[in-house]
């Protein structure tokens, strides 16, 4: 199990989402896995998110019909195996500590 369950829903997002998913890819932390769910894209986001989790298999993807943002979540967070919960927009990154701060501020008083 992951201590990281990273949440990344995707839409529309191709000019932006090899950044997102870099950044991921980046972190220092590297105990995560991410689930990503494609919303019915139509620009290649889909296609982008299959080429990341043939590469690593921490990224996991699912293909859907567009049902909304909250119902990406939802699947993601039924997916997820994670002891905690990180999510992530897609047209973001996050900084190479990001997961490795939210590790330490989890465990400060253990």
């Amino acid at each position: 199990m992951p201590y990281f369950s990273i949440i990344i829903p995707v839409y529309n997002v191709a000019p932006y989402l090899r950044e997102c998913l870099d950044s991921v890819l980046a972190q220092t932390f590297t105990d995560w896995e991410a689930i990503c769910v494609d919303d019915g894209s139509t620009d290649g986001s889909g296609a982008i998110l299959d080429e990341y989790a043939a590469k690593d298999k921490r990224f996991r993807v699912f293909h859907q019909e567009n049902r909304g943002v909250n119902f990406e979540r939802q699947k993601a967070l039924n997916a997820s195996s994670g002891e905690w919960i990180a999510s992530i927009d897609s047209d973001d990154w996050v900084s190479e500590n990001f997961l490795k701060h939210f590790y330490d501020a989890a465990n400060e008083f253990d």
